[in-house]
């Protein structure tokens, strides 16, 4: 079963969303400063408060092949050794910021049990979700508007036209 909602403005999943927007802004601007002093080109990376990971460029791969770890991730993730220069400067520099994480609505009360996924995104100032789950029903928590799916991914369409 598919239920698709609008999450209301005001509660606590809705200011966390937009707070951790907020979060993901600042630490990609760490990421870029820090990236540039250790002249590292990898756009894409997966920070932690004790360990940065990128998805290295082939010049990363040659200038840092000794201090990464030597397992690899999906799609080329690599992790900085933690005792490396990179990996210790990267502890430092995070010690004292919030490191944004996915949102999940178990986090704030919604139970489910067995297999689900959920999606969760905002257009404007609106947030919207869906789970899609095994079972018949479920109910939703007083915060989600149940809306049809017909509009929810009209929705979806209208900001992928906006986006490009």
């Amino acid at each position: 079963m598919d239920k698709y909602f609008e999450i209301e403005k005001g509660c606590k999943l809705y200011d966390d969303y937009f707070k951790r927007d907020e979060e993901i802004e600042k630490i990609r601007k760490v990421y870029n400063e820090f990236s540039s002093t250790y002249k590292i080109d990898a756009e894409l990376f997966l920070p932690t408060k004790n360990r940065l990971f990128i998805i290295p460029t082939e010049r990363d791969k040659d200038s840092f092949k000794t201090e990464f770890t030597q397992k690899y991730g999906e799609n080329g993730l690599r992790q900085f050794k933690c005792n490396s220069e990179i990996g210790k400067a990267w502890k430092r520099m995070v010690a004292d910021m919030p490191i944004p994480h996915k949102l999940h609505y178990l986090q704030y009360g919604f139970h489910l049990y067995g297999q689900y996924s959920e999606r969760l995104f905002h257009a404007g100032e609106k947030l919207y979700g869906s789970i899609s789950t095994q079972y018949e029903s479920f109910s939703l928590m007083p915060w989600m508007k149940e809306m049809k799916a017909s509009e929810f991914f009209k929705i979806i369409e209208s900001e992928e036209e906006k986006n490009g």
